[in-house]
């Protein structure tokens, strides 16, 4: 009886020891074909990017650079392309605002850019994005419908806020900017497409410009010619000069046609 009983759990233990070798087995196996299949999908050879999309409206991009620049980019399969890194490559071309990148089965990258709004141009050789943002296009188009907008360049995004307001203010009555210059101590001025130059000063800059607009009729119904310069930064009046019109010359006895500068108080 002892010696039956030993036998059956001899027997026991190499049923146990058989059925753990075997799930083993098939535990080492399930792993080696998920490693062997992990790294066919990484090959480029298999499941290989062979198509690319670029959505989006685009004026200064060109779609077939993109392409080009989304192609040299991507290493590995459709699977283990590495999306971040061609996104972050795609947003350092100056005229890429924004960018996301997807997948669509079975070998298809599609890309969606938006592109940088210009607001106005930024001295020389830049150009300012509506979020207030410097970048700096190669080439970089004349734009001569952009206002210039001088300063410092951490001062960009302020700069650009007041700018759109002073903008919208002053289209009211007809005028428009082709130059603003914001120097060191926050001092403004403003030059129109009409060669009028206006002095804001540091202080109040909006209201200021507000009596201006509203004064502004006046002024061009003076009489006096073609109003050349505004200086609103007095605290209760502005001076202002005109142009004489040719009409106007014959009876001025200044060279310059400079009509006389004037101040008016109470505004």
């Amino acid at each position: 009886m002892k010696r039956k009983a030993k036998s059956t759990r001899v027997h026991q233990l190499w049923d146990f020891l058989q059925l753990w070798g075997l799930g083993l087995l098939l535990v080492s196996g399930a792993i080696l074909a998920t490693t062997w299949g992990l790294k066919q999908l990484r090959d480029p050879q298999v499941l290989p990017v062979r198509v690319v999309g670029i959505d989006g409206e685009m004026h200064y991009l060109q779609r077939v650079r993109l392409e080009q620049a989304v192609i040299e980019a991507v290493r590995g399969s459709f699977f283990s392309v590495d999306l971040t890194r061609i996104q972050s490559e795609l947003a350092d071309l100056p005229w890429v605002d924004s960018v996301t990148i997807r997948r669509v089965w079975p070998d298809t990258l599609r890309v969606r850019v938006v592109e940088q709004q210009p607001l106005a141009r930024w001295g020389k050789d830049a150009l300012l994005n509506q979020r207030g943002e410097i970048f700096r296009p190669r080439p970089l188009p004349a734009f001569p419908q952009l206002a210039v907008l001088e300063g410092q360049a951490e001062d960009a995004g302020s700069i650009s806020r007041e700018f759109q307001r002073i903008e919208t203010l002053l289209k009211t009555i007809g005028l428009e900017l082709s130059r603003v210059q914001v120097d060191a101590r926050q001092a403004w001025q403003l030059y129109t497409r009409d060669g009028l130059l206006i002095h804001l000063g540091r202080q109040d800059v909006l209201p200021r410009l507000a009596r201006f607009v509203r004064l502004y009729p006046r002024l061009q119904e003076s009489g006096q010619g073609r109003l050349r310069m505004v200086d609103l930064r007095y605290t209760n009046g502005f001076a202002a000069s005109w142009e004489a019109l040719p009409e106007l010359q014959s009876n001025r006895s200044d060279p310059l046609g400079l009509g006389p500068e004037n101040r008016l108080a109470g505004i």
